[in-house]
């Protein structure tokens, strides 16, 4: 019989506020089959020289807010160049292993090993190249002027976006056109969250460049990897 179970603190919550919406719940690995398993694996890059790996395992797709825990002697590694680690828990079905690595092409993998059911050992996938920004300085950056985004070397290769945000602004996310080392915000893109009173305020950048690896196909059809390479920067945006 399925066993689960919903986190204490979050369903204490919405039992007193009448909201049950959103509700976290668990279920052991040993009730489940590994093609119920929707796994969400991303390996982060910031520097050359560390990358953080995530995998968030899911029961009812990769939208689903029921996490799965292994138990039953299921384990889940990690292997980035040559060294394989266990992953290890953050919180309920999210595991984690960090790596002293990030150089362009360095091979990332997943192994989810069971002890019921088949494993899922071949999640597999590597880093994109990594990039320095160019600093946008420390004089504000008015809104009503281009604002124009740097960063070497450019790699036509991959995806790019870029992820603004800031209390006087909405946030804005960029998809780049093609990668050629610079994106042009073009003069009142960046809209001020005041219309009538017009703020300054820090903006955070965060750049990210990102591929596509290839989760098992024993998991959910749902499942994904993405190994992305992020660099962030701030200016001081004004009217």
């Amino acid at each position: 019989m399925m066993k689960i179970t919903t986190t204490t603190g979050a369903l204490l919550f919405l039992i007193g506020t009448g909201l049950l919406t959103g509700c976290t719940e668990t279920i052991d690995s040993q009730n489940l089959r590994t093609q119920g398993i929707a796994a969400t694996i991303r390996a982060t890059a910031t520097s050359e020289s560390e990358t953080t790996l995530l995998a968030t395992l899911r029961a009812g797709g990769d939208e689903s807010n029921t996490y799965v825990a292994l138990g039953g002697g299921d384990r889940i590694f990690a292997t980035g160049g040559d060294k394989r680690v266990e992953m290890q828990s953050q919180s309920t079905g999210v595991y984690e292993a960090e790596f002293p690595l990030g150089a362009a092409d360095t091979p990332f993998k997943v192994d989810l090993q069971r002890e019921g059911d088949d494993s899922a050992p071949n999640s597999a996938g590597t880093l994109p190249a990594p990039f320095s920004v160019t600093p946008l300085g420390t004089e504000p950056i008015s809104r009503a002027s281009d604002l124009v985004i740097e960063w070497t070397p450019a790699d036509d290769g991959d995806a790019m976006r870029i992820h603004l945000d800031g209390n006087c602004i909405f946030f804005e996310n960029i998809d780049v056109p093609g990668d050629t080392g610079k994106h042009t915000i073009a003069a009142e893109s960046l809209r001020p969250t005041n219309s009538m009173m017009p703020e300054s305020c820090d903006v955070n950048v965060e750049i990210t460049r990102s591929r596509t690896g290839k989760p098992d196909t024993t998991f959910d059809s749902e499942s994904s990897f993405v190994l992305e390479q992020v660099r962030k920067t701030r200016f001081t945006s004004a009217p």
